[in-house]
């Protein structure tokens, strides 16, 4: 009787699992594997998409088979992109993903009327910006992942990690509404803290060498926004804030792992993989309207590498906080890059 038990209930459990599994097979497409389209402003959204596509993967999205995804190279500058989705919307995709807040704004403008869903991230404020009604309910064919408001805090961070810091510069575009988001945080924040800011209009990435090269003499450190143009030069703000021993302050974990001081804010793999959850609910027939756009996290970041070159001790008590430490070598292995 007890061996009759076990496999019945064996048998019960192998089919809640194969019914589980059947469930969670991607929607068919008429056989047909179903198509993303990509749109990304620059390389630094690049990495967000492998986080999206690792975690399709991991839902049961597989590349090549289950989904292809309609890449293209970043269009690298807002005028470009409208280009880009024309060239998708050939290919009737069954849903956009889309990376930095100028690229969401023009997928929506030429998507928004054709029922196409739409998964942005991240986008930094979609409520101000005009992307969705409200976090809750977004309305339209549009949600996806959202900065935490944070920007404030991390020149906090900043007047904690380098307390000598008084004059800080701020680079921006100011197409980028992003971009202006985060410069209203980090003045109401500068004023409460007692910093200067210095801020200076960049309209594109080509405008970058001239600004490093005019670069004020008496600031004490860089801050930058978030602005995918900004973000997309990292290589050059690092090289600078390297040559004149500045602490570099930067968004994401992306440009700590590019010589940044440290960052408090989001890590683009992760954000894409959260993305992940929201184009698969959206695929087995949920409404974007109604799915409520996510938060990503915010987390500290710091590159011990870069503070060794320019001088600055870091206190461990800060050093604990963090969730991210890239620190020297301790033999030949190479760069250590700790997550606690």
């Amino acid at each position: 009787m007890k061996l009759g038990r076990k496999i019945l209930v064996s048998g019960l459990a192998a089919l809640l699992i194969g019914t589980y599994w059947l469930l969670r097979q991607p929607v068919a497409n008429d056989g047909r594997p179903l198509a993303i389209g990509v749109v990304q402003l620059t390389p630094v959204d690049t990495t967000t998409l492998q986080g999206f596509k690792q975690g399709m993967e991991e839902l049961g999205y597989r590349e090549g088979k289950d989904v292809v995804y309609l890449e293209a190279a970043p269009a690298g500058t807002i005028d470009l992109l409208e280009a880009l989705i024309r060239h998708h919307l050939t290919a009737q995709p069954s849903l956009f993903f889309v990376s930095s807040t100028p690229a969401t704004l023009a997928v929506k403008k030429l998507v928004g009327n054709s029922g196409i869903p739409v998964v942005f991230a991240p986008v930094n404020d979609p409520v101000g910006a005009g992307i969705v009604a409200s976090l809750k309910a977004p309305g339209g064919n549009i949600t996806g992942i959202r900065l935490p408001a944070g920007d404030d805090l991390r020149l906090e961070w900043l007047t904690r990690i380098a307390p000598a810091v008084k004059r800080v510069y701020l680079p921006y575009n100011p197409a980028d509404p992003s971009a202006l988001a985060s410069l209203e945080l980090v003045r109401q924040a500068a004023a409460a803290l007692g910093i200067e800011l210095l801020t200076e209009k960049i309209r594109s990435g080509e405008a970058v060498s001239p600004a490093l090269a005019a670069l004020p003499a008496n600031i004490d450190a860089i801050f930058l926004p978030r602005d995918s143009t900004i973000e997309s030069r990292i290589d050059d703000f690092t090289a600078a804030a390297l040559k004149r021993r500045l602490p570099l302050c930067a968004p994401s974990l992306l440009q700590v792992e590019a010589g940044a001081l440290f960052s408090y804010g989001f890590v683009h793999r992760q954000i894409g993989h959260q993305a992940a959850r929201l184009a698969d609910q959206i695929l087995r027939g949920a409404s974007p309207a109604s799915l409520p756009v996510e938060t990503a996290e915010s987390q500290l970041a710091i590159n011990l590498l870069t503070a060794r070159a320019i001088g600055l001790s870091i206190p461990g008590e800060i050093l604990r906080q963090a969730e991210y430490v890239i620190r020297p070598p301790s033999n030949a292995a190479g760069v250590r890059h700790d997550q606690p």
